[in-house]
């Protein structure tokens, strides 16, 4: 399994409607492609920036085929709205990882 990673790191002026928009919209974005199993949704509580406040959204993906088609697909026009409704006062970075197992 693939994690692929988006790190979004906003404004405190716009938090508010960006986060309503990140759950009611952005993340079915993500979703409605069909390349993913499922999304999980952390506030990131280390390295924190005054005037900012960061999120991770991890999306769970079969295998790295899939994630090539979502993002020759799909990536582009999900990322393009963001940048139109917040412009850069929601900065993102993408990571990749592979599963490799879960431990209890």
């Amino acid at each position: 399994m693939i994690l692929f990673n988006t790190t979004f790191i906003v404004e405190e002026a716009v938090h508010d409607d960006w986060f309503l928009w990140l759950k009611e919209e952005h993340i079915n974005d993500y979703l409605k492609s069909s390349c993913f199993l499922g999304a999980r949704l952390g506030k990131i509580t280390s390295h924190s920036e005054p005037g900012f406040i960061s999120y991770s959204l991890q999306l769970f993906c079969n295998d790295e085929l899939t994630l090539d088609q979502f993002k020759n697909n799909f990536l582009t026009e999900i990322q393009q709205k963001s940048l139109q409704k917040y412009a850069t006062k929601v900065l993102t970075f993408m990571s990749e990882m592979e599963h490799i197992s879960d431990y209890n």
